[in-house]
């Protein structure tokens, strides 16, 4: 474990200077598609009801402790960011609007890839940028470390505005990156509801 998380301390840097800040939307595969046979039938029983990783405890900017498995039953979406970002600025604006349309039929959320950030800045950032429907947090080092593990170093790459879904049931789905519209996160939050 420790030296997992030395390589992740000296691969982030390196992903985030090596990030393609492109507009167009892209999929990534998850990790579980990139590790050995034996690794993904142990992981096949936790994706059905959420995923180990679902169940880390984080706590958003209101002081109030959450894991993603809480929201069963409907659909979440959830971006990774920073709040030196500019990409994740732009999506965050449309991930909002998308959060404001749909009200309580679905669960948005922005997890700070900067760990060592303090809520009450994240609070800042969001109030300040008018990111009012969406449930913000930090990322512990556990949590990143787990989503890195889960979908690759490219999850906590910024500027790529990494972003994936989890279903009702508590599946999660692929991690996709780059610009994703308001309509076309309204549609695929519908479609992740069936």
């Amino acid at each position: 474990m420790r030296l997992a998380r030395t390589v992740l301390a000296a691969a982030v840097p390196l992903a985030l200077a090596l990030s393609a800040c492109g507009d167009d939307e892209t999929t990534q595969p998850a990790a579980t598609d990139m590790v050995d046979d034996t690794m993904t039938d142990d992981m096949d029983g936790e994706e059905m009801m959420g995923a180990a990783w679902q169940s880390l405890e984080l706590t958003d900017v209101d002081g109030k402790t959450f894991t993603l498995n809480d929201f069963m039953g409907k659909p979440v979406f959830v971006e990774n960011f920073a709040t030196w970002c500019p990409n994740c600025r732009a999506q965050l604006g449309d991930t909002n609007a998308a959060a404001a349309e749909l009200g309580d039929d679905a669960v948005f959320i922005a997890l700070s890839v900067e760990t060592d950030l303090s809520a009450s800045d994240v609070a800042e950032y969001a109030a300040d940028n008018g990111f009012d429907h969406i449930r913000f947090a930090v990322m512990t080092p556990e949590f990143l470390a787990a989503i890195s593990d889960h979908y690759g170093n490219n999850s906590i790459n910024a500027p790529s505005t990494p972003h994936y879904i989890i279903d009702t049931h508590g599946v999660a789905g692929e991690m996709a990156t780059g610009k994703q519209s308001t309509g076309s996160i309204v549609e695929t939050m519908h479609a992740a509801a069936m």
